[in-house]
């Protein structure tokens, strides 16, 4: 049975689940398997190179026809490329982290990507609220890679209420 709320309305699926976009371990295959069971499948990008992703992109499509997304860290050197071709192929939406997205917002709006940054603080999650983000991801410093003070289960109530 299919769960209704905002994040379900606003990325089309049917349960409010977005998988991790972890590096070299969220594949297409694992985004493809949770978008068909509803949620938010998501592709780990990191440091991969351009053509490689833009292979899982496609993997992916061939097999879902859910809503499914990739993760962008930010910092990565070739992140510009990254996004150019993500434009290309037209995913559903992005994850991003390690960076500022607001770059690269009004192009990823213009092809109706939806943005969810993650963001490991109140104040960076009203930025990015403010820059046009469709929904925050709130994330704690124990989650891999990420350098927030609290913890998720601390940071989340204050996201909720801020």
């Amino acid at each position: 049975m299919a769960l209704k709320t905002r994040l379900t309305e606003v990325l089309e699926i049917e349960h409010p689940l977005i998988q991790g976009g972890m590096a070299w371990t969220a594949t297409a295959e694992l985004a493809a398997a949770v978008s068909n069971a509803g949620g938010l499948g998501i592709i780990g990008a990191g440091q991969m190179p351009t053509d490689l992703l833009r292979d899982q992109i496609r993997k992916a499509k061939e097999l879902t026809d859910m809503p499914f997304g990739v993760n962008l860290m930010l910092l990565t050197p070739h992140i510009d490329d990254i996004v150019e071709m993500v434009l290309e192929e037209g995913v559903h939406a992005v994850t991003t982290g390690a960076g500022n997205p607001g770059k690269y917002m009004a192009a990823l709006k213009e092809k109706h990507i939806k943005v969810l940054p993650i963001a490991p603080s109140v104040a960076l999650a009203k930025r990015l609220e403010s820059i046009g983000a469709d929904a925050i991801i709130g994330e704690g410093m124990e989650a891999g890679g990420h350098i927030g003070e609290l913890t998720t289960m601390a940071l989340i109530p204050q996201l909720v209420d801020a």
